[in-house]
Order: C-alpha cells, then structure tokens, then sequence
C-alpha cells in the first residue's frame, strides 16, 4: 500500500504572511528584498577576496580553481531546482494557511536534497581529473584544480542542504536568518581562506578546505534554526518519510527547473571550453569577469527571491493581481539598483579587474568583457526578478523553454560565431551573453504580462 500524507485543512495564513500582505507590493517587496541583497553583496564580497587571493598565486592557479568550479555548476540542478520547488509550494501552502503541509514539503526536500548531494558528490570525487581533460584544461591546471574539485564537489551535501533549508525560511517571508548566516559563514570562510592560503601555503587546497569546514558548520546551524522555527515554520515534530504525493509535488516543479538549470550549467562549461582555446590568460580573465558578473546580479538575486515568496504568498491567499504587482515592483527597483552596478563597470573596468589580479595581460584580455557585462544590466535585472516571480508562481516548464531556446539559438552559436569564427575572443563570447540577456527578458516579461502561471495549481 502506498504511503500517503492527510491533507491538512487550511487555517490562517501565518503572522509573517498577513503582514507582508498589509504593505504595499513595493515596500513588500522591499522588505524582503533587502536582507536577501546585503547577504549576497557579503557573500560576493567574500568570495572576491578570496578569489583575489587565488588569483594572486598565478594564472595556472587561477585557471585550475575556475575550472573546477565551473564543474560545480553541474550542482545547480539539484540544489538550485529543490529549492525552487521548495519556496513554489512553501509560500503557497503558507498563504493557505496548511503550515504542516509546508512544513512537510521542507522535510522531504531536504532529504531528496541529501540524498541526491551524497550520490553526486562520490561522482565528483571519482571523476575530478577527467572531467577537467574532457573540456580540455592544460596539464598543470587539470592537475592543480583535480583535487581542488573532488573535495568542493565531493563534499556539497553540506551546500545543499544549508540552500534548501535556507530557502524554506524565506519561503515563510524570514530573509534576514539567511542573511546572518551568510555574514558569519563568508567572514568565516575569507578568515580560514587567508590562513590556508595565504599564511599556511596551501594553494588553492586552502579555500577548499576551508569552504568545506564552513559548509558543513552552516548545514547543521541551517537545521537546528528550522527545528526551532522562523516565521511560523518549524520542522520539529514530523515524519521524514517520502510521501509520494508531496515528492511528485515537489518534482513537478523541480525537475524542469533542474532542466534548466543543467542546461545553463553544461553551457556554461561548454563556453569555458571554447574561452580556454584562447589560452591561459583568456581563461583566467573569463574567470575574473564572472565573478564581477557574479556581483553585478546580487541585487537580482535579492529581488528575484523576493518576488519569489510573495507571488506564493499572493496566490496562496487567492490574490492574483496582487501576485502581478509584487512581481513588476520587484524588476523596477532591480533595474534601477543592477544600472548603477553598470555604469561602474563601463566606466572603470580596468579598475575592478586590476583588484583580482596583478598580471597586466589578464587585465588587458578581460576590459572589453567587462564593458559588456555592465551595458547588459537592465535585461539582467529583469531576467532575475520576472523570472523570480515565474518560478514562485511554479512555472518553470515555461522557464525552461526560454532558457533551452535561448542556449541553443542566442547564446552558444553567438559565442562561436563571433568568439571563435570574427576573431572578437572572449569580448564575443560575452557579446553573446549580453545577448541572450535581452532576448530572454522579452520573453520573461511577455509571459508574466500574459498571466497565464496565475492559472496553476499546485
């Protein structure tokens, strides 16, 4: 007989939801935003500093560590997917008012989670070094980034699960735990990063080690609080079976959403595959403007999670116009926050690409690409925030689509043809992306327009 969970009967919609409903979509969204952006600005921060750290040991030791997490990309589908699922059903339920219900989906995503973070990491662990020589790496960054990546990967059931349980508690409209979990665990990690690599001469072992102890320290602080309770939320006191019902809930949104996200990741590495092609410090460069790419959409990232939980809250509460409100609010302010962002980047892209390293043809290799990276910020910012309120909404078969479409028709024959084929290099490659950017926020903004995710049931 199959295991089935009863189905709760809705009550209240929980304190934290009735008060984000009260504001206006705006400063709701704002509200939820915030935390959620200086969260991501510290993160970024840290990861910046350490990755300045690295890349001062040379272009061979800055190649090695961007190809190995390049790999980790490949993780996205699953936390990534999980996670989206997660705060799609949470919020909803929330709004509803089944806070059992919401509290079960948490517990049967964290174990899915730990389950698929365990199996994907003995993969990584096995596979380190030939996955570095199928894209091609050169013999000395495969060999310096091929145990950096088994202990990063091998080892992300800590990240997996500390994203999934992070997102529950924003799910329930709490932004600002994340946020100091976050500021604890970034000054934790540059802290041991420094000692590592810097004063213990480790390399780039150094950061692995280091994020790895921090990771798992995170995951079991991530549970403890959830046990407790944020927001109305707690995960004490029930099953942690798998109940077919929820699971398939839950994969309903989730599997397309890891879909998209293992597209996105294999294009990501098929990209590195071909900037590698235009050597070493191209690479390394490409590298270093991810990352200042990575900065740039932190407030997306903010505003999209915002829109996110409030379009659950919204529908579970069975106001789909607001639910269309919150979403716009949401890409406004991150339009206007991603712009300034750009116009930084435009202006002094020497500057910040000099701060990750000291080597002159590095920099030289990478001004172009990052012009680029700040001119494609607007289309950035409604990428994240509309699509932010889609996949809240569970709509991430459509999100999907776009995505697929814009891989295989915009973006990877684009970097080809104007990387590889016009001679442009890692400027047409990033071209590409800028690209790709604009063409998907049309269609992301066409379809929330359209209302047709005000029409799902989950």
């Amino acid at each position: 007989m199959a295991v089935t969970q009863q189905e709760e009967l809705p009550t209240e919609p929980t304190t934290r939801v009735s008060e984000l409903a009260r504001l206006s979509p705006a400063r709701a969204a704002l509200t939820l935003a915030w935390p959620g952006i200086l969260e991501q600005l510290v993160r970024a921060g840290g990861q910046t500093v350490v990755f300045a750290f690295v890349g001062h040991l040379g272009a061979v030791a800055t190649a090695a560590a961007g190809a190995g997490l390049q790999f980790t990309f490949l993780l996205f589908p699953i936390f990534n997917a999980l996670s989206i699922g997660t705060v799609a059903l949470v919020s909803r339920r929330l709004g509803e008012g089944k806070r059992l219900e919401a509290a079960s989906i948490v517990r049967q995503s964290l174990v899915l989670g730990a389950l698929l973070g365990v199996a994907s990491g003995i993969g990584f662990a096995a596979f380190a070094r030939p996955l570095l020589d199928l894209i091609g790496a050169a013999p000395d960054v495969a060999a310096t980034g091929a145990p950096y990546l088994a202990l990063i990967g091998g080892f992300n059931v800590f990240q997996t699960v500390s994203i999934i349980g992070t997102a529950a508690m924003r799910a329930a409209g709490d932004t600002r735990t994340p946020m100091v979990l976050s500021v604890v665990g970034s000054l934790a990690s540059l802290a041991l990063s420094y000692l590592l690599i810097v004063e213990a001469g480790l390399g780039i072992m150094g950061h692995a080690y280091g994020w790895t102890a921090v990771s798992a320290v995170f995951a079991v602080v991530t549970l403890a609080l959830l046990w407790r309770g944020r927001a109305g939320l707690s995960i004490a006191g029930g099953p942690w079976g798998l109940f077919p019902g929820t699971v398939r809930s839950i994969m309903s949104i989730s599997l397309p959403s890891a879909a998209e996200s293992l597209l996105f990741s294999l294009g990501l590495i098929f990209v590195g595959g071909l900037v590698l092609r235009f050597g070493t410090e191209a690479f390394a460069a490409h590298q270093i403007v991810i990352q200042l790419e990575t900065v740039s959409f932190l407030p997306c990232i903010g505003f999209a999670g915002a829109a996110a939980s409030l379009v659950g809250h919204s529908l579970g509460l069975r106001d789909p116009e607001r639910a269309m409100q919150v979403g716009w609010a949401a890409a406004k302010m991150a339009v206007l926050w991603t712009s300034t962002i750009g116009l930084l980047f435009v202006l002094f892209p020497a500057l910040w690409l000099s701060l990750f390293t000291n080597d002159p043809g590095v920099v030289a290799a990478g001004v172009g690409s990052a012009i680029i990276v700040g001119l494609g910020q607007p289309a950035q910012a409604v990428v994240f925030a509309i699509g932010g309120a889609l996949r809240g909404a569970g709509d991430t078969r459509y999100t999907l689509r776009i995505t697929a479409f814009n891989w295989i028709v915009v973006r990877l024959p684009l970097s080809v043809l104007l990387g590889a084929v016009f001679g442009l290099g890692l400027a047409g490659v990033w071209i590409a992306l800028v690209a790709d950017y604009f063409v998907r926020a049309a269609l992301m903004a066409r379809r929330f327009r359209s209302g047709g995710w005000q029409r799902l049931r989950y």
